[in-house]
């Protein structure tokens, strides 16, 4: 399978359901997370750098390079470089619902009924928000960089 709009479709579409499903696990956030950030290979693909993309696309879009991170962090245990890390695996925490007795004050979000995943110290952030942002900015790159993304 060469084409990322096939590859949106068949694998990080339903990943990112299945995270919809499970809305505060991380196990499903890292898959979604790993699925998404891994479209870039598909629109590298055959003749393009990933990680030229991967730098270019984390700079047009906030929301893809939050999916980068967090796909590195769990992947490597960090994202970036070991003396100066920009995420940590451990970071990436579940953020619960806002029921009594269940929500955590400055965590969960008043009246969210299913909760999700955040970033410690960044607790606006959600996730499942985060990869459709990154999905919708990944399809409009795939007009943007020509035939071999298609």
């Amino acid at each position: 399978m060469e084409d990322m709009l096939r590859y949106l479709d068949e694998i990080v579409e339903p990943t990112v359901r299945d995270f919809d499903e499970h809305p505060t696990s991380r196990r499903h956030a890292f898959l979604a997370c790993v699925a998404t950030f891994h479209a870039i290979d598909y629109l590298a693909y055959p003749s393009k750098r990933s990680s030229s993309l991967r730098q270019r696309f984390g700079k047009q879009s906030p929301e893809f390079r939050i999916i980068d991170q967090v796909a590195h962090a769990f992947k490597h245990v960090i994202s970036g470089n070991r003396a100066n890390p920009d995420l940590r695996m451990g970071d990436v925490i579940p953020r619960p619902p806002a029921f009594s007795g269940v929500m955590v004050a400055g965590l969960s979000f008043l009246g969210d009924r299913k909760g999700g995943v955040t970033i410690f110290g960044q607790h606006s952030v959600d996730l499942r928000w985060a990869l459709r942002q990154a999905i919708v900015f990944l399809r409009s790159r795939a007009v943007v960089e020509g035939p071999s993304a298609q």
